[in-house]
């Protein structure tokens, strides 16, 4: 079931209306429309006052702008969904380290007991990831010191605690923590 907040605004400018009013024109519970303001009240989008609800000057700029309204985490709020992942475990590695290698970056990721093929798609993915990153310019490749040395990589950019997201098909890394989406050359993404 789709999210109905611009439409509540939409009711909403045409004048204040109760909790009642707004849930029997979206043909829901009272409950739900109660939840639908909290979250656009969340986001500066109306005030509520003992179920009277207007519309602010944000939620009418947001209804002029076709701002798209969306109940998914605002920008800077990340829901971590997947913070037992290799990627997220590699993200609080790197915060913590700000310089490692991909052979003391593997043995934090890999699940105990892992198989040769387990270890080999684990370093495949996190070099991928890697190479993501420093093309999105959170991170730089060290050069190395010495012939035949392990390549190294430095945190350039900590945005926060939640992992950014290498969408592979669609070369993007996207920043929950910030919000930014960095598209990448269609050559590194292939490459990564």
């Amino acid at each position: 079931m789709a999210w109905r907040g611009l439409e509540v605004l939409r009711l909403l400018a045409g004048g204040a209306k109760l909790t009642r009013e707004i849930a029997g024109s979206l043909g829901v519970a009272q409950d739900t429309a109660r939840d639908i303001c909290r979250r656009l009240a969340a986001r500066g989008l109306m005030e509520s006052v003992r179920g009277v609800h207007g519309i602010t000057k944000a939620g009418r700029e947001a209804l002029a702008g076709g701002e798209q309204v969306v109940s998914g985490p605002g920008k800077g709020g990340c829901a971590e969904r997947y913070k037992h992942s290799g990627r997220a475990k590699a993200w609080r590695a790197l915060r913590i380290r700000r310089k490692v290698d991909l052979d003391t970056l593997l043995p934090l990721v890999l699940p105990p007991a892992a198989t040769p093929a387990q270890e080999r798609n684990t370093r495949l993915d996190l070099t991928n990831y890697l190479r993501a990153l420093t093309a999105a310019g959170i991170l730089a490749e060290l050069p190395a010191r010495t012939p035949g040395m392990a390549r190294r990589w430095l945190l350039t950019r900590d945005t926060g605690p939640c992992a950014p997201a290498w969408n592979k098909a669609g070369h993007t890394v996207t920043d929950p923590n910030t919000g930014e989406i960095h598209n990448l050359p269609p050559r590194e993404a292939d490459h990564a």
